[in-house]
């Protein structure tokens, strides 16, 4: 399965693909990822961090869903991080074209609600994933749900940007990631930190049989 990790102009989003696949792992996942930003974040990251779960496959192309995506084992989570999307429409509606699901990275802050909704160039989000129906063989844009990203504790704004992008139609996760410097200081380092554990876990079990069904049990 193809899981997209799609993300505005925020913070953050590499982190969650990277600590979600080491989570996957954890839990018994067979796992591989595919960076398909030209900033090859994910990718570095792997080459650096010795307890890094798996092969990152580089993959930044707007003919995603020919040349990557058939080599794919389909027996795997394969974990695809994409760039801004602002910033790279033609690869976000590639891989949405075969993705299985989509998270969608959002820090509850207006300036994320506004590049989420309104961004200040491009298409906004909601529309690339809904456009991507006419290209995939089953008609149906693919299920997508918002990770509540960096969330200050205590805040209320966490609850304010959830009622307000479900107001919009948003699925939001109910697993939210903390604001800890473990988690922002992640890229480049170890994976294995307990700070880093907690919310991917959960992510994990959220999206899994015993929640969503997104995974494969």
């Amino acid at each position: 399965m193809l899981i997209a990790s799609l993300k505005p102009r925020t913070m953050g989003g590499t982190t969650n693909s990277g600590l979600l696949a080491y989570a996957l792992h954890r839990a018994g996942y067979p796992v591989a990822c595919y960076d398909a930003d030209d900033s090859q974040q994910l990718f570095q990251w792997s080459l650096i961090a010795e307890d890094f779960p798996c092969k990152v496959h580089e993959a930044a192309t707007s003919d995603f869903a020919r040349s990557v995506y058939p080599a794919m084992d389909p027996d795997a989570v394969n974990v695809v991080d994409v760039g801004h999307a602002e910033n790279h429409p033609g690869v976000v509606d590639a891989v949405l074209e075969v993705a299985d699901c989509a998270l969608v990275t959002f820090s509850p802050t207006s300036p994320d609600f506004a590049r989420l909704t309104v961004p200040d160039k491009g298409t906004p989000l909601s529309k690339m994933i809904a456009r991507s129906a006419v290209l995939r063989t089953d008609g149906q844009a693919p299920p997508t749900a918002v990770l509540l990203n960096r969330c200050p504790a205590g805040s209320p704004d966490t609850r304010t940007y959830r009622q307000q992008l479900g107001e919009l139609g948003w699925d939001v996760l109910s697993v939210t990631v903390p604001r800890k410097q473990a988690l922002a200081n992640a890229v480049n380092n170890t994976c294995e930190h307990p700070d880093r554990r907690g919310p991917f876990d959960e992510l994990v079990t959220e999206l899994g049989a015993k929640g969503r069904g997104w995974l494969p049990w």
